[in-house]
């Protein structure tokens, strides 16, 4: 690990490798795990409000940390998080460092509040989250959620899709970090879904209001209930819809409920919870569209025949003992 590695990750401009080297050192160490979600909090804060002011005593803390053990941590690899602390510090223009002297003091770590979910394949998680927020995370998803110290945010990283039902507070903002977009909660019930292998972050609300700020903190649009923010990264561009709740919740209720979709996203879907791959060998099936509602405790063989008898395609089940069967579309 390095210091720009750590400044990647925490301007959420870190590649998925780069991202998966991080966490991996990250989870040698209890303490580094603190202080990161400490700056990556403090980051987001500054960012929103559009300005590197100081506008609580959170900055002060944090040097406070850094400033009580002697000089040699700077130079001890174990301590290696609080000098890349003091190169944040430096970079968001805080200022006023070279006024403060070395000091021999021992170091105090509150206890983190950090808790990390997965949803295992075929299956959907019921959280609960340590503020009283309840959550549904659906299959092949992680949630990691973070608490700052001083209790003033939340902080969640999503990788997959949740259903989020959000304790709301004025005072204890919560943000969920959703590939390279945040959305702030404003009194909400909303899901996301961010699949890295897809090629969109889909954001809809269902109760309240919420706001979707670019990695910079900046506004890009606030939703009503019953919209939807589909952002297109290949494109760079978002696109509102309307969204009806019950095709929201059906996840939860153990429900495909398909719109209009193409048939490679469906298998897409289906892939995520029977643990099957599929593959076209005819690629005219790719985009035929399919609505209806399939209840997950349905076989991935009798989905398959119910497709096969609407869109008229042919497939074959190849069998792997060491990974995942191969469906093929012809």
């Amino acid at each position: 690990m390095n210091e720009n590695l750590l400044l990647n990750v925490i301007t959420g401009k870190a590649t998925n490798e780069e991202k998966e080297e991080f966490y991996g050192c990250l989870e040698n160490s209890k303490e580094e795990e603190e202080l990161f979600y400490t700056m990556k909090g403090l980051w987001l804060r500054v960012t929103m409000q559009n300005t590197t002011a100081v506008v609580d005593s959170d900055f002060e803390d944090l040097w406070q940390k850094i400033k009580s053990e002697k000089r040699t941590w700077l130079w001890i690899e174990g301590k290696r998080m609080l000098r890349y602390a003091a190169i944040f510090i430096f970079i968001l223009g805080i200022g006023g460092l070279g006024g403060y002297y070395i000091t021999t003091k021992n170091i105090e770590y509150p206890d983190p509040k950090t808790q990390k979910f997965t949803a295992t394949r075929g299956s959907v998680s019921v959280l609960e989250l340590s503020d009283g927020t309840k959550v549904w995370l659906n299959s092949e998803s992680k949630l990691t959620y973070h608490e700052d110290y001083k209790n003033t945010q939340r902080y969640a990283e999503l990788t997959g899709e949740a259903y989020f039902e959000v304790v709301h507070r004025d005072d204890f903002p919560f943000l969920v970090k959703a590939g390279n977009l945040l959305i702030h909660d404003l009194g909400t019930t909303f899901n996301i879904k961010a699949y890295p292998e897809d090629n969109y972050i889909e954001t809809s609300l269902v109760e309240g209001k919420v706001d979707i700020l670019s990695p910079t903190g900046n506004p890009i649009v606030s939703l009503e209930p019953g919209e939807s923010a589909m952002y297109l990264s290949n494109k760079n561009e978002m696109v509102l819809r309307t969204i009806a709740d019950n095709v929201l919740s059906a996840w939860r209720d153990g429900k495909f409920v398909i719109r209009d979709q193409r048939l490679e996203d469906i298998f897409t879907e289906l892939s995520r919870w029977y643990g099957v791959e599929f593959r076209f060998e005819n690629d005219k099936f790719r985009d035929y569209r399919f609505t209806g509602n399939i209840k997950k405790t349905t076989t991935a063989q009798h989905v398959l025949k119910v497709l096969e008898a609407t869109a008229h395609f042919k497939y074959r089940i190849v069998e792997n003992v060491d990974k995942s069967d191969l469906v093929i579309i012809y």
